[in-house]
């Protein structure tokens, strides 16, 4: 019985020792932690003073007008055009696609393919659609001066009239028996293609008879071609 009272009295005895560590260590640390703080405060008010920095001393922001309100934004200039008229642009656009356009169609390479027709025909409006496109922002641009406003509408008109005398053509060959045929004209010169295995002189004088009516070129400026 003594022994367990003995016992009992070193562990409380123990425990108290240890609350008794516990609190010092934990006064130290937050004396530590008051003695820092309050050496940290006592620094900064010391180097405070030595710049002896104030609203005054502090330098200003420049205000500059960097970001000009959008009513003073410069605009454009309205006498800029899209097109030199003094180089004919537009003719010289209108020219080179029609170039490129004939000597695809009149390509060795590609008259021999099987869908030679349908092929030519699709690139050819591609391209052309391209050629009205430009045309069409040209005229509606404002930026674009009268000259050349109108030269870009008179081209677009030429091309659409261009474009119907082909078809009319087309129609007016394949009713002299020819199953397929591809026209394409510009401004001097006619590009005539029709599916057959070879062309006879009356093939090429009902070709020739029907393009010069209709286009008033003359025949040295036709080029007609088989596909076969």
């Amino acid at each position: 019985m003594y022994r367990f009272k003995r016992r009992n009295y070193l562990v409380l005895s123990l425990v108290a020792v240890l609350c008794f560590i516990s609190y010092l260590n934990y006064a130290i640390n937050k004396y530590s932690l008051l003695e820092t703080s309050s050496e940290f405060a006592r620094y900064e008010e010391i180097k405070l003073t030595e710049v002896d920095l104030t609203d005054s001393e502090l330098p200003q922001a420049e205000t500059t007008d960097e970001n000009p309100s959008l009513g003073d934004a410069q605009k454009p200039e309205n006498d800029i055009s899209l097109v030199d008229s003094t180089e004919n642009k537009v003719e010289d656009m209108v020219s080179e696609a029609s170039t490129t356009i004939a000597s695809s169609i009149t390509n060795s390479k590609t008259i021999k393919r099987s869908n030679y027709f349908i092929e030519s025909r699709l690139n050819t409006t591609i391209e052309r659609d391209k050629i009205v496109g430009l045309l069409n922002e040209m005229i509606n641009n404002e930026m674009t001066d009268e000259n050349n406003r109108k030269a870009a509408n008179d081209q677009k008109l030429k091309l659409i009239d261009i474009m119907n005398k082909e078809k009319i053509i087309e129609n007016l060959i394949k009713a002299k028996g020819f199953e397929e045929a591809l026209v394409f004209i510009t401004d001097n010169s006619v590009n005539v293609i029709v599916e057959a295995e070879k062309l006879t002189d009356s093939d090429m004088a009902k070709i020739l008879d029907i393009v010069m009516r209709e286009t008033k070129v003359p025949f040295d400026n036709i080029k007609i071609l088989n596909k076969f």
